[in-house]
């Protein structure tokens, strides 16, 4: 169905932003895209818009001001059909059906003109041939090829000109000929080409939309994941069944062995085993018990839950994934933009082209005869000897159906099809063409420290706070989104493990990169990180953070932070890529250095004490030396530098803003992810180029010799669909050589 969401947190005075996601149908090739991301982009308030031949999506950011009705309009001026519901699975595999049913229809046809044909090249003239051709040139139009000939007119009739224009004037061309040469006008016939351009065209398709669908199967699978009913257990204990769509947050399911976790919950009773490995990519199942959160589309392998419902509808983590994934699809790869250009230019280019051969050989042949006999004797396809109009009609469908800019359209939409859904299996959402493009060419990849290389989770294992104070601290950090907060608010009970009071603070204002104040009984307090007085406590890698009251010192906390364990491995394995790793912390420079050695990062690249503008910094000096710069991180104090960095790495369980900021958005599988996802990059970039470059070349080398007479319309047809097919198998490779590479170079866990 169409999505819509809306982004109020620009700020005051800032217009919100509004997203739009449609299905639209009737799309076949790059020009199709082209004209219907220019409709789009006249409307009023639309500031981007992507949309997507291989999903047949549109993807719409705007100001606020357009709405559905508008974007639709110019959908359907375009000469397209918005859809408000997207096809639903049983729809998308009956029209595959249909499509192979009017691909049979069609060689029944053309099989018996290919025949006439072969026939006629041997020397065989069969009675009234013409008029054969002809009939079998009606039934291909009016039969399985009508499809091809109502997209011409759609297109034509909104003043453009896309793939079935092209192939319907071949078609219509060659069956000319046929009633020309059957009414005695001095012309050859080619109308057997008729069914049989049709149907190699549509074999085409077919073979497109059968390598679409394998294509799509990591995010058809993803989509799979989403529940149907659940088991619900009311006040009273009793259990009954209901529709996924109907639960809300809070409610009680009971989730069984084998059976999927439906939404994003809690455990509050029971244990199991869970398996996240469409979530997340790992292979094993992980022990989840009471307390510990699950995520909607898991599968408990084995024991039995109570959960409680933490988030449902589009809150829901899949939800999430899902439209993060759906958008990726369409993002604009710097590479395609000559693409889409040419594509958007090139059929009516083309098509002009073409008429200007055909006067060309119909004025000219005279003086080129005896050069094409020549020819001929080595080509036996030529039409040597065949007069002016005969060889002008050969050369002008050859180049109309050499022309079709099927694989120029299919190449950057496959690959991120491909490798997007790939991506999302295993733990990745990348979300900008830029980031893309950019991501497996990084010469720096900046850490942050807390919550990225470390665990996040630290743990007070020291406090000089008197019980007031530590109350204050307690009831300002339950306000704070720092990693440091949750293990100040967990240590709630004191060193003496009695439950501190916690009184409700006024004035509470967080400041990134430099702490938290607010205003309690009347006296002012300030939590921030520790001055070089207390830094002694910090040698062993510990984070002291300091408080003061009134403006004084009252104390401090020391805090200890476990790393993680893949934190070594991925530092490696970057190092191994000729990527250099950077660690940029607002921690002390005692706690940061004892954490770069830990993970191997040298100590020359630890920047320590920094504030969120030192960060920023820190990423431009780098760019501004020449190299491509990546940043990772999960903090409020990372956003800008996220956003500032060439490719920015967000981890999901981090703050909202820094998942907004980042480019790459790691949903699960930790920092070994981030070495997947420059593999991946690698891959997909290689896999457009080598797209664009052999959609390119085609109609570099090809339409010259169409325009000489010297390719046949049959082996152009049958050239311009290999060229097609190679660019869909091209993609599909993806797969392969990222399972490959990440056999070989994967971090250990």
């Amino acid at each position: 169905m169409l999505e819509m969401r809306m982004d109020t947190r620009s700020g005051a005075g800032k217009s919100k932003t509004v997203d739009f996601s449609f299905a639209v149908a009737g799309m076949s090739c790059a020009s199709c895209v082209y004209v219907v991301e220019k409709e789009l982009g006249k409307v009023a308030g639309v500031d981007y818009v992507s949309v997507n031949l291989t999903g047949g999506k549109a993807y719409v950011v705007g100001d606020g001001r357009p709405d559905r009705d508008d974007l639709f309009a110019a959908v359907k001026r375009a000469g397209y059909q918005p859809l408000v519901d997207l096809p639903s699975e049983e729809e998308v595999e009956r029209k595959f059906r249909l499509v192979g049913r009017r691909l049979v229809l069609a060689w029944a046809v053309a099989l018996p003109a290919m025949l006439l044909m072969v026939l006629s090249m041997s020397g065989v003239r069969i009675r009234y041939m013409e008029f054969l051709e002809a009939a079998a040139g009606i039934g291909i139009i009016i039969g399985p090829g009508r499809q091809i000939l109502k997209g011409a007119w759609v297109a034509l009739t909104h003043r453009h000109a896309n793939m079935d224009v092209l192939v319907s004037l071949s078609v219509v061309a060659a069956w000319v000929t046929a009633v020309l040469a059957g009414l005695a006008v001095p012309i050859q016939s080619f109308g057997a080409l008729a069914p049989m351009l049709a149907a190699f065209h549509l074999t085409g398709r077919y073979v497109e939309a059968r390598l679409r669908r394998r294509a799509g199967a990591d995010l058809r699978s993803l989509m799979s994941l989403k529940g149907e009913n659940v088991s619900a257990i009311g006040a009273d204990g009793t259990v009954w069944e209901l529709p996924v769509e109907a639960v809300k947050e809070g409610m009680r399911l009971k989730v069984r062995s084998g059976e999927r976790i439906p939404l994003d919950a809690v455990i509050i009773s029971g244990s199991g085993a869970v398996s996240e490995a469409m979530i997340s990519g790992e292979p094993l199942p992980l022990s989840k018990a009471v307390g510990d959160e699950v995520i909607g589309g898991t599968v408990l392998e084995s024991g039995f839950l109570e959960v409680e419902v933490l988030r449902t509808g589009e809150d829901a983590f899949l939800a999430r994934m899902l439209v993060l994934v759906e958008q990726a699809q369409g993002i604009q790869v710097p590479l395609q933009a000559l693409a889409d250009r040419v594509a958007g230019l090139f059929v009516p280019v083309v098509f002009g082209f073409s008429m200007a051969v055909l006067a060309a050989w119909a004025l000219f042949y005279p003086s080129a005869a005896m050069w094409l006999e020549r020819v001929g004797d080595v080509l036996w396809w030529v039409p040597a000897g065949a007069g002016g109009w005969t060889t002008a009609v050969f050369a002008m469908v050859s180049m109309l159906v050499v022309a079709c800019p099927c694989a120029l359209g299919l190449a950057t939409p496959m690959a991120l099809s491909v490798g997007n859904g790939l991506a999302a299996r295993n733990g990745l959402l990348i979300k900008g063409g830029e980031a893309l493009q950019t991501a497996g060419e990084l010469d720096v990849l900046l850490f942050d420290k807390t919550g990225t290389l470390t665990e996040g989770r630290p743990s007070v294992v020291h406090s000089s706070l008197n019980a007031a104070d530590a109350s204050a601290l307690v009831s300002l950090e339950t306000y704070s989104v720092h990693p440091l907060a949750r293990a100040i608010v967990e240590w709630n009970g004191g060193e003496s493990g009695e439950t501190l009071n916690t009184p409700t603070p006024q004035d509470v204002k967080e400041e990134a990169g430099k702490g938290i104040g607010g205003t309690i009984d009347g006296v002012q307090y300030t939590v921030g990180r520790a001055l070089d007085a207390v830094d002694v406590e910090v040698r062993s890698g510990h984070s002291v953070i300091q408080i003061w009251r009134d403006g004084s010192s009252a104390g401090f906390l020391v805090l200890a932070d476990e790393v993680k364990p893949d934190a070594v491995a991925a530092v490696d394995a970057l190092k191994k890529r000729s990527v250099r790793p950077v660690m940029i912390t607002g921690d002390a420079e005692g706690t940061a250095l004892s954490v770069a050695t830990m993970v191997g990062i040298p100590v020359k690249d630890v920047k320590a004490k920094l504030h969120p503008e030192d960060k920023l910094r820190i990423v431009q000096d780098f760019q501004q030396s020449g190299l491509r710069v990546g940043m990772i991180g999960d903090g409020i104090n990372d956003a800008a530098a996220l956003k500032a960095a060439d490719v920015g790495f967000a981890l999901s369980d981090g703050t909202d803003l820094s998942m907004e900021a980042g480019d790459v958005v790691i949903t699960h599988g930790g920092l070994k992810r981030i070495v997947e996802a420059l593999t991946l990059s690698s891959l997909m970039v290689r896999a457009i180029k080598g797209n664009l470059f052999w959609a390119f070349i085609y109609n570099v080398l090809a339409l010259p010799l169409a325009a000489a007479a010297l390719v046949h319309p049959l082996m152009a047809e049958f050239a311009m669909s290999i060229s097609s097919v190679a660019v869909l198998f091209n993609s599909l490779a993806i797969r392969r050589r990222y399972e490959r590479k990440s056999r070989r170079t994967s971090v250990k866990e």
